[in-house]
C-alpha cells in the first residue's frame, strides 16, 4: 500500500507545471498527454488587464530599412499560469497581486497583494510559492493560504520611481524566482547606470548567509525575464542586450553569450545548448553552447523552438516543422562557418592590390568554392525536416506528450507531434501567449487578462 501511494504521489508531481515553461530549462515540455478533444470548463476574467513593463517593438529600423521588428522585452504580455495539484496560480501586473484559483472551477481561493506589479509567474516548490515584484522584493508564500513566509529586499534604499503610472522600486525583481537545490535565485535590476543585485538565498528562510548563498552586486546590467539554470550556471536575460551567464555557486559573472544580442525568449536543452532571441532586425533565434557561450548557429526568422529527445519543433513564419535536431544544428553551424570564411575571403580580396593577379585568382577560386559549399549546406537543411505544416499561431508553443499546442490570435490549436496534423482547436478572446498543461487540464492565458481552462470532454 505504501509503495502504491508513493507511486501515485510521483505521478501527481510529474503532471504538475510548477514554474514558467514547466522547468528551470524553460523548455515547455511535459510528458503528460491530454485526452482530446478538450472542452472549455471555465474562464477567469480579472478586473484589471495585463500592464506590460515595456511597449512593443519599434515600427521599423530606419537605419537598416527593416520592418516587422520583434519585441525583445515581451516577458509579461499575459498572466501565465503555474499549476500544481488542484490549484492554479498567477501573478498580475495589473493589480500587483498573486492569485490562487481552484483548478476545477476557476474560483479564487486567495490573493496576496505586493506593492508593485508581479510580472513573471510564480514558482511552486515544496508547498511554497516564490514570486518577484516591482516593489523590489522577492516573496515566499504558503501555497495553500498565501501567507507570507519570508521576503527579501536586496536594496537598502526605499526610493521609488514612476513607471507606467505606478511607483516602483528602481530595483524591481523582474526575473521571477528560480528554485533549485534548496536555493532561491533572483535578480533586482532595471537601470544599467544603477547597481543591480543577483541573489541566491535559502529557499526555506530567505537568508543570504551560508555556503552557496550570496547577494552579488552587478554593474552596467539590466536583468529581466525568467532566469534559467543548468547544474552549474545561471542564465540571465537582458532584453536588448546579450544574455549573461553567472556561476551558480557564487554569482561570479562568466560573461555574455556570443552572437547577436537581445531577447527574453530562451531555453536550455539537455545537451547544454542555450537558445535565445528574438534579436534585432528581422528577428532570429541564436543557438549557443551553454558552457562556453560560443554561438553555434543562428535561426533567421525563427519564432519558437521546442526540443524533445532527438526532435526539434521549429516555428518559423507561418510554418511549423519537425526536425532532426542535432543534424539541423550541425548543418546550420557548418553554414555559419562557411559564411564567416566567405566574409574573411572577401576582405582579403578587397585589400589586395590590383596588380597581384595570381593571388586574386586564387582568392576568387576559394570564394567560389566556399559559395558552392555554402549552397550545399543550406540545401542540406531540408533533409533534416520530418514534416512541415502551416501554423500562423505564433504567440506560444509547448509540447504535452505527443501533442503540440500553439497559441495565436483568438485561437489555441493542437497538432500531432508525429505528423503535424491538426487534432483540436478552440477560440479564445485575445492573443494566446501563455500555455500550461497540468493534471488533465490546458490553461490558456491571453493578452486581455483572460485565463481559460480546458479539460477532457
Amino acid at each position: 500500500m505504501v509503495a502504491l501511494l508513493l507511486g501515485m504521489s510521483a505521478n501527481a508531481r510529474a503532471a504538475d507545471w510548477p514554474t514558467y515553461m514547466h522547468d528551470n530549462l524553460r523548455g515547455g515540455v511535459t510528458e503528460e498527454q491530454l485526452q482530446l478533444p478538450l472542452k472549455q470548463t471555465w474562464v477567469h476574467r480579472p478586473a484589471v488587464a495585463p500592464q506590460p513593463a515595456w511597449t512593443g517593438p519599434a515600427k521599423w529600423d530606419a537605419y537598416a530599412g527593416v520592418k516587422g521588428l520583434r519585441s525583445m522585452r515581451d516577458f509579461d504580455p499575459a498572466f501565465y499560469v503555474t499549476a500544481v495539484g488542484d490549484a492554479g496560480y498567477f501573478g498580475s501586473s495589473g493589480d500587483d497581486a498573486v492569485h490562487c484559483l481552484d483548478a476545477s472551477t476557476g474560483a479564487e481561493r486567495w490573493s496576496f497583494f505586493s506593492d508593485g506589479p508581479v510580472r513573471v509567474p510564480p514558482t511552486w516548490h515544496a508547498g511554497k510559492l516564490y514570486v518577484g515584484s516591482d516593489d523590489g522584493r522577492a516573496y515566499c508564500l504558503d501555497a495553500r493560504s498565501g501567507v507570507v513566509l519570508w521576503k527579501h529586499k536586496p536594496s537598502a534604499s526605499d526610493r521609488l520611481i514612476a513607471s507606467n503610472g505606478k511607483l516602483i522600486s528602481p530595483w524591481p525583481v523582474r526575473t521571477g524566482v528560480l528554485v533549485q537545490d534548496g536555493k532561491a535565485y533572483f535578480a533586482a535590476s532595471l537601470l544599467p547606470w544603477e547597481e543591480s543585485y543577483l541573489c541566491a538565498v535559502d529557499a526555506a528562510t530567505g537568508s543570504d548567509s551560508g555556503e552557496g548563498l550570496y547577494q552579488a552586486v552587478c554593474a552596467s546590467v539590466t536583468l529581466q525575464g525568467a532566469m534559467l539554470a543548468s547544474v552549474t550556471n545561471l542564465y540571465v536575460l537582458q532584453g536588448r542586450s546579450a544574455p549573461l551567464v553567472y556561476r551558480r555557486a557564487d554569482g561570479k559573472l562568466l560573461g555574455p553569450v556570443s552572437g547577436p544580442a537581445g531577447g527574453v525568449y530562451a531555453l536550455l536543452t539537455k545537451d547544454a545548448e542555450f537558445i535565445h532571441g528574438h534579436g534585432s532586425k528581422t528577428g532570429w533565434l541564436s543557438v549557443a553552447q551553454g558552457e562556453t557561450r560560443d554561438q553555434l548557429a543562428a535561426l533567421s526568422g525563427a519564432n519558437r523552438l521546442i526540443v524533445s529527445g532527438a526532435t526539434a519543433y521549429l516555428q518559423k513564419g507561418d510554418d511549423l516543422s519537425a526536425l532532426d535536431h542535432a543534424r539541423y544544428v550541425a548543418t546550420l553551424a557548418q553554414a555559419k562557418t562557411l559564411a564567416d570564411q566567405q566574409t574573411a575571403t572577401r576582405k582579403q580580396l578587397d585589400g589586395l592590390p590590383k596588380e597581384n593577379a595570381d593571388e586574386r585568382e586564387k582568392l576568387e577560386a576559394e570564394l567560389k568554392r566556399l559559395q558552392d559549399e555554402s549552397a550545399k549546406a543550406q540545401s542540406a537543411t531540408a533533409d533534416c525536416c520530418r514534416w512541415t505544416v502551416k501554423c500562423p499561431h505564433q504567440h506560444a508553443l509547448i509540447l504535452a506528450g505527443e501533442t503540440l499546442f500553439a497559441g495565436g490570435d483568438g485561437r489555441v490549436v493542437a497538432f500531432s507531434a508525429s505528423d503535424g496534423q491538426t487534432v483540436w482547436s478552440a477560440p479564445v478572446d485575445g492573443q494566446a501567449h501563455g500555455l500550461t498543461v497540468a493534471n488533465g487540464r490546458l490553461f490558456v492565458s491571453t493578452d486581455i487578462g483572460a485565463i481559460y481552462c480546458f479539460g477532457g470532454a
